[in-house]
């Protein structure tokens, strides 16, 4: 089976923006919440976890032999305009990142950096200045990107465009949420902000967001417009999921045995099913 790319972007944001993952290249395996590891170590452990053959990929020296062998392709790098998500961005020498949502010069990347004294090793274990892995938007490395490595095996979920489709596997993550905002014209980043946490159990199958201060997204604005809903928050609640899942069936897409209200695996795959039909553009 095919490794996901929207869990591989997945993997990369939780564990720069949830976790307190630190930085130290003599404990660069340590890859959990509190732990350690660096650049290298922290995108493989990202593609072991999506499920993806990473081969005897070690660190940035050997992980070109090891992917372009398994699928993906080595695309010189020339601007930060040619990156979208999904793509690791490599100095085969010194440093690698993945994109994890966007593309071109406002795509997001999540990297390992530096440990708290600016230096690769010897530090505390745990981020101890909430930046030694992080997210930011894309930039030109100092040494320069060597290349881009982009995946080209079986699942082609490069959100963002058309060209090529979402994986239909019931998980809404950072790719998924990429392309919808793309199609209902709002902010691409790949995150659902503003919810509140007392609906998080009406839909488990909605994984990337950002935020539980309660203001909205403009994203489920816009996609709680287009199912009826009479007052758009842009807050989930059950009623805007029971009027989406309305809105699918009536175009014909299955949600499964999802039960009504509730965001599942089922209208999960109906959602990504209706992006790659283009039906909320």
């Amino acid at each position: 089976m095919a490794g996901s790319i929207a869990k591989f972007c997945e993997n990369m944001r939780k564990a720069c923006q949830d976790w307190s993952l630190g930085y130290d290249q003599n404990q660069r395996w340590n890859i959990y919440d509190g732990g350690e590891g660096d650049c290298s170590s922290l995108v493989i452990w990202a593609l072991k976890q999506a499920g993806f053959d990473v081969g005897s990929a070690t660190y940035t020296g050997n992980m070109s032999s090891n992917l372009t062998a398994r699928g993906w392709k080595r695309i010189p790098f020339t601007s930060l305009s040619q990156v979208r998500a999904g793509d690791i961005l490599l100095n085969d020498s010194h440093h690698t990142a993945a994109v994890i949502s966007g593309s071109g010069t406002t795509a997001k990347l999540a990297q390992a950096s530096i440990d708290e004294r600016g230096r690769a090793t010897g530090g505390q274990a745990g981020d101890q200045t909430g930046s030694e892995t992080n997210i930011r938007t894309v930039y030109n490395y100092s040494h320069g990107w060597d290349c881009i490595l982009r995946y080209s095996g079986g699942d082609s979920g490069q959100g963002g465009t058309n060209a090529q489709k979402l994986e239909i596997d019931g998980y809404l993550g950072t790719l998924s949420v990429s392309e919808w905002q793309r199609q209902c014209g709002t902010y691409v980043d790949g995150k659902v902000t503003g919810q509140r946490k007392e609906y998080a159990s009406l839909w488990p199958a909605l994984v990337a967001i950002d935020d539980y201060d309660g203001s909205g997204s403009a994203l489920m604005k816009v996609v709680q417009k287009a199912v009826g809903v009479s007052n758009p928050t842009g807050v989930i609640a059950r009623g805007t999921i029971c009027m989406l899942q309305g809105w699918l069936a009536l175009r014909g897409y299955d949600i499964g045995s999802d039960r009504a209200g509730h965001l599942e695996e089922g209208t999960a795959k109906a959602i990504q099913q209706s992006l790659n039909d283009g039906m909320w553009q």
